[in-house]
């Protein structure tokens, strides 16, 4: 977020080639059409008037250049600002407590009411649906799943994202999906991703019943040499519904720190 942010500004504060020229000969056309002091009953010579010209014209032109400079360095502190500054605390303020979100379900549209969590430790947020599904944290993990427990003959319904450090994305997938391997009859092959995130991705399913267990997990980059991992659970019934439920929320994930 803080590169796509220093993108944006450098971006905003580009200019063309001449248009630097064209903006300091304004600020000199303004600076010479400022009215002169006035003088005693006009018995100052028009030598003394010029030198004073230039002399008032040479002190306002430090004074911008001055001022320039002071902007430039300002900038440069700002660009060169650490994660985890107050500045950028207040930069993650920006996302919504809140917000409307568009999900289709079982090939119609609904629109839901979805709750920001940030995690601090980990630096990263998520929107999740707050009519459907509670956050709760356990063991270092997030856990959304449903608000009501469902009936003892449905299998887990939920999502669990956990912080992997020190562990690169590729390493982890190997390793859990060969976890996968030797608990599911049906597990698939490894893809690399770009939604709902950018990672990897393997999916198993326990058999094709509509009850069979499905898992799918995705491993993201946590721009610190390290991983997330996020691990969908619900059963082949629920593809439609929780399982693309969970496809939107996990959309609007986002990694906070580089």
């Amino acid at each position: 977020m803080e590169r796509n942010l220093k993108d944006k500004l450098l971006e905003k504060s580009g200019y063309a080639e001449g248009t630097k020229e064209e903006v300091w000969d304004r600020i000199e056309a303004m600076l010479d059409s400022e009215p002169a002091a006035p003088t005693r009953m006009g018995t100052r010579s028009q030598t003394a008037r010029k030198q004073t010209k230039r002399s008032d014209r040479t002190m306002r032109t430090l004074k911008i250049t001055m001022g320039v400079a002071v902007f430039i360095m300002a900038f440069g502190v700002f660009l060169a600002m650490p994660a985890g500054t107050a500045f950028m605390k207040d930069v993650k303020e920006w996302f919504a407590p809140e917000k409307k979100v568009e999900v289709e379900v079982e090939g119609q549209k609904e629109e839901t009411d979805q709750k920001l969590h940030q995690n601090e430790e980990s630096k990263y947020i998520i929107y999740y649906d707050q009519e459907r599904y509670k956050l709760v944290q356990e063991n270092g993990k997030d856990v959304i799943t449903t608000k009501e427990p469902l009936p003892e003959r449905y299998p887990e319904v939920s999502m669990t994202i956990e912080q992997v450090k020190d562990e690169k994305p590729e390493d982890v997938i190997e390793r859990l999906s060969g976890e996968l391997a030797g608990k599911y009859e049906d597990v698939r092959k490894v893809e690399q991703v770009s939604e709902p995130v950018q990672g990897y991705m393997v999916r198993a399913l326990a058999g094709k019943e509509w009850d069979s267990e499905v898992v799918v997990i995705y491993v993201v980059d946590n721009q610190k040499q390290g991983s997330f991992t996020i691990t969908e659970k619900y059963f082949l019934e629920a593809a439609e519904g929780h399982g693309a439920r969970f496809h939107q929320m996990l959309k609007e994930f986002k990694v906070l720190a580089e």
